[in-house]
């Protein structure tokens, strides 16, 4: 394992005040664990992993699947909506507030919030692991029946940015409910790449020869950034964030328990608030916006064959 590789995985943190340039942050045991468990517990015992909420049949998903509508709602379908989950002790937190008034000012506004599963390949049906093995970003809730869609269900994702709408301006935020190791879906950040600005997905990205832990990004005017990525390992109560077009991804789960964690997207009052992330658009040189961001989902809303960088090996 090279010595960047090592020091990703084993940094105590990204510290909050180089957001602007790094593009990303941790914050470790921002959280109480215990509370963390607990929800984690809650959400576990209600919304389980089995085969049984996903579609067994490429056959019964054309019957009564969609590639719309699929994913939780801001205001509703959202079981971290529901009386089920108690996330006060996360939003009134006086550590997590402060954290979001520095990220976002003190007049933010969380977006959206969301349960994110990691999927660990034994709970997936075969017809499922066979038509996603070359996605680069196999979003798996087309393929789970409509009532358990309040979750967000992934099994891996290539390297993507989370901005999709022009006007968009907001720091995305990672809540850990269980231990995360490298290998167990782990989060992973392409530091500084927020600065070349949307980029379509996907993104042209190659990985250095002689140092694995560190990617080779451009964009189609020749710009180019090296960005060495960041392993997000952690405890339960582990915060950690990232900019809307930083580059970020997770690998396959090759655990036996499927991660919990909760995503926030949290935004400033507007454009002139003096935050962090207003601080990191001033050193995007890229586009903000670009039109046909994805160039994997076809005009159906259909995923489009295109292999996942994030698997590349040396």
């Amino acid at each position: 394992m090279s010595d960047s590789v090592l020091a990703a995985a084993d940094a105590p943190s990204l510290p909050l005040d180089q957001f602007p340039d790094q593009g990303a942050a941790t914050l470790r045991g921002l959280l109480p664990p215990d509370p963390c468990s607990i929800l984690r517990d809650a959400i576990n015992e209600h919304r389980p992993m089995r085969k049984e909420i996903f579609y067994q049949s490429r056959e019964e998903f054309e019957k009564f699947g969609r590639w719309e509508r699929y994913s939780p709602g801001a205001t509703d379908h959202n079981f971290l909506l529901t009386d089920a989950c108690d996330t006060s002790f996360i939003e009134d937190s006086p550590a997590f507030v402060a954290a979001l008034g520095k990220l976002a000012g003190d007049n933010y506004s969380i977006m959206k919030k969301a349960i994110i599963r990691s999927t660990p390949h034994f709970t997936l049906p075969d017809w499922i692991l066979e038509y996603v093995q070359e996605l680069g970003r196999p979003n798996l809730n087309p393929f789970v029946r409509d009532e358990f869609q309040d979750v967000q269900y992934f099994f891996y994702t290539d390297y993507h940015q989370d901005k999709t709408r022009q006007k968009s301006n907001f720091v995305t935020v990672y809540v850990y409910l269980d231990t995360v190791e490298a290998n167990y879906s782990s989060l992973r950040i392409l530091l500084e790449s927020h600065k070349l600005g949307m980029t379509h997905y996907p993104h042209s990205l190659r990985r250095a020869y002689g140092d694995s832990a560190l990617w080779y990004y451009n964009n189609s005017d020749g710009d180019h950034v090296k960005c060495p990525e960041f392993v997000v390992t952690g405890e339960a109560g582990d915060v950690s964030c990232f900019h809307d077009l930083t580059l970020h991804g997770t690998v396959r789960n090759n655990s036996d328990n499927p991660r919990i964690s909760l995503r926030y997207l949290v935004a400033p009052e507007d454009e002139s608030v003096d935050c962090l992330v207003n601080q990191a658009n001033a050193q995007v040189r890229g586009p903000q916006f670009v039109d046909g961001v994805r160039l994997d989902v076809a005009p159906d809303g259909a995923f489009r064959e295109m292999g996942a960088s994030i698997f590349i090996q040396e």
